[in-house]
């Protein structure tokens, strides 16, 4: 059951801007691959239907009865593959989770083509409704109908792998593939590898690599029975201990820096599905992610919750060494500026006790509250007669009238 949370939902939206929030004005993404270029013709949010002004890139291209091929056990598990281009990409579409996000984000992977949300697991996907950084949404079905791409890339598996029932892990991916079958039958189907983590990461009670390697194999012999194909990123993510490489680790142990994920990038290419065109140059489409269009899906399996998210963006700002030293004094200076406005108002509490030598005369005639709202009229007389001898009233005040010099001192 899908459980939508909205506190989850705006820290993720602030995940998600995060990563736009680093950009430098001309590419989005700071450290974005020189050999990507990037378009800001961008179209029209919000409508979710294709203008016949948008540029020919933003279309992926279509799958054929000659584009599909069936995978032999030589070559289930994609090999590499010299002299490659970007070009590859423009035939590809992704099916993901918050991994796939940060490919989009980091500005790698084109917005349309990818259908990805943070926290989805692979069980709660055919039933999801997703929203993308230009506002379209989709469902499964919906995004396939439109989207049947010569290569699928099926990148989900790590939200969930705690499942206690392993039965349940299998049982539900494999309906994920034959569902993904059924609706792009001329589509090359590529099982990606669970990616390593750090098993002494943020997410440590909820996914191992000994878990990942358990469920890796798993989707190995999937592709083999169902002859797919089977992509080993952890070839280039896993350190010689198997744990995610330092330089890969975005902060958390489980996703990725923008250098772990551009590994991704170039190991999809130089590991094409065969007979696949890698012609053409491939161009990056970015679209500001809107916080208003961020969801977040999170189910039993997703193992992450507000804290968790919030530790994600803070993971997120450390992408670029400019951002900590922007983001760190800009909170204490916010809470320095209350600080000082609470000083002045404790200095106007002294003031207040200057006031009580008005009560000085604690005689019974001042303690009458009325009475020294009539004093004034023989205040006017006090300055005529004597201005000057008030220190001297003292003296004055037994010899004369003694209600009229008490009334004067005051």
């Amino acid at each position: 059951m899908i459980i939508s949370v909205t506190g989850a939902a705006v820290l993720a939206a602030a995940v998600i801007g995060a990563l736009y929030y680093f950009s430098d004005g001309e590419n989005p993404i700071i450290g974005l691959p020189s050999h990507i270029s990037v378009s800001n013709n961008l179209p029209e949010e919000g409508d979710g239907e294709s203008s016949s002004e948008e540029p020919e890139e933003l279309f992926i291209e279509v799958a054929s009865e000659n584009t599909k091929v069936e995978s032999t056990p030589e070559t289930t598990i994609l090999s590499s593959k010299e002299n490659v281009h970007d070009g590859y990409m423009n035939r590809c579409i992704f099916l993901g989770d918050s991994r796939t996000v940060a490919m989009v984000n980091y500005g790698l992977i084109n917005d349309d083509a990818a259908l990805a949300e943070i926290g989805i697991s692979h069980p709660s996907f055919k039933k999801n409704r997703f929203v993308n950084n230009s506002g379209k949404e989709y469902t499964l079905n919906s995004y396939l109908e439109s989207h049947q791409a010569p290569v699928i890339y099926i990148a989900l598996g790590v939200n969930g792998i705690n499942d206690q029932n392993e039965d349940h892990y299998k049982d539900t991916y494999n309906d994920l593939i034959d569902t993904v079958e059924g609706l792009a039958p001329n589509s090359n189907i590529v099982l990606m590898s669970i990616g390593p983590v750090d098993d002494n990461g943020m997410y440590k009670r909820t996914v191992q690599n000994s878990w990942i390697r358990k469920y890796n194999d798993f989707l190995l012999e999937t592709a083999k029975e169902k002859h797919i194909f089977y992509l080993d990123i952890s070839e280039v993510l896993a350190g010689s201990d198997g744990q995610v490489r330092p330089e890969y680790n975005g902060g958390d142990g489980l996703h990725y820096s923008s250098t772990g994920c551009k590994a991704i990038f170039d190991y999809i290419i130089s590991h094409p599905v065969p007979g696949i065109s890698d012609d053409g140059e491939y161009v990056v489409h970015y679209v500001k992610p809107n916080p208003k269009n961020t969801k977040v899906t999170m189910d039993d399996g997703s193992g992450i919750d507000e804290e968790k998210l919030q530790e994600l963006l803070n993971m997120m700002m450390q992408q670029t060494t400019p951002v900590p030293e922007m983001a760190v004094p800009a909170e204490p200076s916010a809470e320095e500026t209350p600080v000082p406005t609470k000083e002045p108002e404790q200095t106007v509490t002294p003031e207040k006790p200057a006031a009580t030598p008005v009560p000085e005369a604690p005689s019974p005639e001042p303690t009458q509250t009325p009475e020294p709202t009539a004093t004034p009229e023989p205040a006017p007389e006090e300055p005529e007669p004597e201005p000057e001898p008030e220190p001297e009233e003292p003296p004055e005040e037994p010899g004369e009238d003694e209600d009229s010099d008490e009334s004067s001192d005051e």
